[in-house]
């Protein structure tokens, strides 16, 4: 055989196992996911105490809860409602955890929101917690099930509520994608979202494959689409940004090496609202500006929704002038 030939055939071999492999690795990727391990509500609580330090006696035994199920996109939905005072018009403000875990881990920043007087909404994801679900797709079919949690919302505290969004990593990237499901969000706070499924994949899987994204993160994307009909390239938070005017508060660590802080800097700049903030919190990893500057955290929140009623006030005050 000539030496071109064997050449050509040992090749067009290590071609053929390095698709291979990438086919192998794509599979784990997509597993990793859309079914990754997700913390139970009692596993949740045990972490959060243990290495955040968080307090559960005022969940306990002082916020008034009441539970609900609602009918999402892959089976029911399990949530709770947080009362607070009552207010004219209602403050409600919804809460969405991130990837792997549920409605507890929503609670820090839920506490934020109650002590500004908002009644709170907190919930399991599909395939999380007490949800149903046989998977997720980080935002994409979870908008949906989040306007329904709206649905329920309105139809609980009136049609002229109050009603604002926070959502960390997977939460943020749904809350953004729920604006370009409806309009009657007053302002939302995404911490740490990425701003295109498809760019946020494609700088991710060299981090944790250490080989080139294309093709693995095409055959994931192929066989995403084909098992969940969810398709990263049409997943894009950004999208929803740009066709929206509510004000959004972007918080994102400044040392994220999960999902760049550049993602919330591409949406901040895409957003038309000139209320909306944009905040870097030097130093926090992914999903930890909040436990790397609790006090500060609470403050930039705080500070924006002042800022946000007080605009809503000066908008209805203009209303009933023009009436």
């Amino acid at each position: 055989m000539a030496w071109y030939w064997i050449v050509l055939i040992c090749v067009a071999g290590v071609a053929v196992l390095y698709l291979l492999l990438c086919y192998l690795i794509a599979r784990r990727v997509l597993k990793a996911a859309t079914t990754p391990v997700a913390h139970t509500l009692q596993e949740a609580r045990t972490l959060q105490g243990e290495k955040e330090k968080m307090d559960f006696s005022e969940y306990d035994n002082v916020w008034r809860k009441e539970s609900f199920i609602l009918k999402g996109v892959q089976g029911k939905i399990s949530g709770e409602v947080v009362y607070n005072k009552p207010t004219t018009p209602a403050k409600v403000a919804v809460v969405c955890h991130g990837h792997t875990w549920n409605r507890l881990n929503s609670l820090k920043y839920a506490k934020v929101f109650y002590d500004k007087g908002y009644s709170l909404v907190l919930y399991d994801h599909a395939y999380f917690g007490l949800s149903q679900g046989t998977h997720t797709t980080l935002g994409d079919k979870e908008k949906f099930d989040l306007s329904t949690v709206l649905d329920f919302v309105r139809q609980k505290f009136g049609k002229d509520a109050v009603v604002c969004l926070h959502g960390e990593s997977m939460g943020a990237a749904t809350v953004l994608l729920e604006l370009s499901v409806r309009n009657d969000v007053s302002f939302v706070v995404a911490d740490c979202g990425f701003s295109d499924t498809m760019k946020y994949y494609r700088e991710l899987s060299p981090q944790l494959t250490h080989l080139p994204a294309f093709p693995i993160v095409d055959m994931a994307n192929a066989m995403s689409k084909r098992r969940y009909g969810y398709d990263f390239s049409k997943v894009k938070p950004i999208d929803a940004v740009r066709q929206s005017n509510v004000p959004i508060c972007f918080i994102h660590g400044g040392e994220d090496k999960f999902i760049s802080p550049h993602h919330s800097q591409w949406m901040y700049n895409a957003s038309k609202n000139p209320l909306s903030e944009l905040h870097i919190v030097d130093d926090a990893g992914h999903a930890c500006s909040y436990n790397v500057d609790n006090s500060g955290y609470c403050d930039i929140v705080s500070k924006f929704i002042d800022k946000v009623e007080a605009n809503l006030s000066l908008s209805k005050a203009s209303q009933n002038t023009t009436k």
